[in-house]
């Protein structure tokens, strides 16, 4: 009997229909991160944070990272050895862009297997949209406009790696779900579900489920307990406050159901009927029972190792009768869920846009500047870069700030923070860049 795909496609575009997806993904998110690149488009200091690691990097030193603090040594924040393979291209092209659209790659490359399986295991109709719920997901789109994270290389990961297995491929599935531990400390769990998931799924797969297993809860437990504490400042591990039971389970109930309905959404349902998604657990726990409310809902990038889980579920879960209906949910739900993204800024940048430039040019003659998260990424491939909200105790060269954030003009600010007289030396874009302080 025919695969349903395998039906004549008088356009003859199915037959592209993963590499078509794809380019349609590389281009969605590259164009995202280029627009917010021009207009100092930053949600969150990451990128910054990112982009001064692979700085130390490419420089072959320590990862001491000054935008989390003086002397922090961001080994002991997070496990994520993984990163070490971007440095080449960033010694070439050292800039926050490049991390950026070095997501895109990868997010645009985990793609090319899931539509190519839904080909294989869904109908036409089906396949393409799964395609569209997979492309436009809530979590993807979040995770690009988050700007660039470890996970970036998790995508990709889960993305090649389930969909080998589900092929019945053995070695290279496996060694791709396992590379999880080095992308961060928790997915070390998420490797350890997958053993538990493909034992569900086959009792002949032990062997492979014993390891996976075992591999994943080792390094889980080698990075909170032993590698990240040995470069912690208190010795320990930051994010164990963060996790509490009782008191935060029931926290935020409404947005964590929410998130649980969404994510359903994204497997078609039908997906839940897969022993893939008790992956999704490991990621589900730590944010459901953390007391940081972002965590619980859809913002941000910590759902997108979520996506790929969900959409190999409705494939691996879609019976005959919802080969179409199971992705034409999914479809929809994405469509609709845009609304819960900032994806107007393709059409709406300009609402944005902020004028850095000159400020840039300006505070990178400067061997130390304190500035805020719009400008950190710009600074950190060219001087000492520290952000405002962490630099008590040291003082800069120069600071590059905004008086309408402060509201105060940005020598007055300066003088109060680190004493000292302090002297506007650029004004422009909104932006003050002042030195002095001896």
């Amino acid at each position: 009997m025919p695969r349903p795909s395998s039906r004549r496609d008088p356009a003859g575009l199915t037959r592209y229909a993963p590499a078509f997806a794809s380019l349609v993904a590389l281009v969605l998110y590259a164009t995202l991160s280029i627009l917010m690149w021009r207009i100092h488009y930053s949600p969150s200091w990451d990128l910054g944070i990112f982009t001064q690691l692979l700085t130390r990097y490419a420089a072959f030193e320590v990862p001491i990272v000054e935008i989390k603090g003086p002397g922090f040594n961001l080994w002991g924040d997070h496990f994520h050895p993984i990163l070490i393979l971007l440095t080449p291209l960033f010694a070439l092209f050292p800039s926050g862009l490049t991390l950026m659209l070095a997501q895109a790659v990868l997010f645009a490359a985990s793609v090319w297997p899931v539509v190519s399986l839904a080909l294989e295991r869904l109908t036409r109709k089906g396949a393409w949209l799964l395609a569209i719920s997979y492309v436009m997901s809530w979590g993807l789109v979040n995770a690009v406009i988050a700007q660039f994270h470890e996970i970036a290389f998790a995508v990709p990961l889960l993305a090649f790696g389930l969909v080998g297995w589900i092929r019945g491929k053995r070695l290279g599935p496996a060694v791709a779900i396992a590379l999880l531990v080095f992308v961060k400390e928790d997915l070390g769990l998420t490797v350890a579900m997958f053993g538990a998931a493909i034992w569900l799924r086959d009792r002949s797969d032990l062997r492979y489920a014993l390891y996976l297993a075992g591999w994943g809860v080792a390094w889980t437990a080698y990075a909170v307990l032993i590698f990240i504490p040995a470069f912690n400042v208190e010795g320990g591990y930051d994010y164990t406050d963060n996790v509490t039971l009782m008191e935060t389970l029931t926290a935020g109930l409404t947005t964590k159901i929410g998130t649980l309905g969404f994510l359903a959404l994204a497997a078609g349902v039908i997906g839940l009927r897969s022993p893939f998604m008790l992956l999704m657990l490991p990621t589900l726990g730590w944010r459901f029972l953390g007391n940081v409310e972002g965590y619980w809902d859809t913002s941000f990038h910590y759902s997108a190792v979520l996506i790929p889980i969900a959409a190999v579920s409705l494939i691996d879960g879609a019976g005959r009768p919802h080969r179409t209906l199971a992705p034409a949910v999914a479809a929809v739900s994405a469509l609709a869920l845009l609304s819960q993204t900032s994806i107007h800024l393709l059409w709406e940048a300009d609402r944005y846009r902020v004028d850095g430039a000159g400020a840039v040019a300006a505070a990178r003659e400067y061997g130390s500047v304190v500035t805020d998260v719009r400008l950190l990424a710009y600074l950190a491939p060219h001087t000492g870069t520290y952000w405002y909200g962490s630099s008590e105790e040291f003082v800069p060269e120069a600071v590059a700030l905004r008086p309408d954030d402060l509201e105060q003009p940005v020598e007055q600010w300066a003088e109060a923070r680190y004493g000292g007289d302090w002297h506007l030396t650029y004004e422009g874009g909104g932006y003050q860049v002042v030195t002095g302080g001896g």
